[in-house]
């Protein structure tokens, strides 16, 4: 009797956890979203994000569509990295850097299951990243001047996964 109640408890556990955290699918690992908000909007911001299994594309922040955001379980192992290159239209400026990796899980992790998000705010100075426990914006990265107009964008090569 007391194995079929342990069974039967194991198993209400296991679809409650199911269930609620059946939005991003995510069972066992934490699941994440990396939120993208441009103030640059006098200009087209390009980003091409991917990992090491998910090419996300190239997509275009400007005036008309200031955000970009995508949603994922980070793997068991808890090394889920994702990167991103960053260039300007009008400019010679460019960034690649990890949106997403160990450290900053840390950073963006808000005691939820399946409901946590890293903000990333993209200003003309450089890159910020929201810290959800100090509750501040900290400056990450700032924009690399000097990408030669003729180059094109580093967008697969400058991309390394560890």
């Amino acid at each position: 009797m007391m194995r079929k109640l342990s069974f039967l408890i194991l198993i209400f556990v296991w679809l409650n956890l199911n269930v609620n955290s059946s939005v991003d699918g995510c069972t066992i690992t934490k699941g994440y979203a990396v939120h993208m908000l441009t103030l640059i909007t006098y200009d087209n911001v390009m980003v091409h994000c991917k990992s090491k299994d998910d090419d996300l594309g190239v997509h275009i922040l400007n005036f008309t569509t200031l955000e970009y955001s995508w949603t994922f379980c980070e793997n068991w192992l808890e090394s889920t990295l994702y990167s991103c290159h960053f260039w300007r239209a009008s400019s010679i400026d460019e960034q690649t850097f990890q949106v997403f990796n160990r450290t900053m899980a840390k950073t963006c992790y808000q005691g939820f299951h399946d409901a946590n998000t890293c903000h990333w705010g993209i200003k003309q100075d450089g890159f910020y990243l929201f810290d959800n426990h100090a509750r501040v914006w900290a400056k990450q990265y700032g924009w690399n001047h000097g990408r030669k107009s003729s180059q094109k964008p580093i967008i697969e090569s400058a991309l390394v996964y560890s």
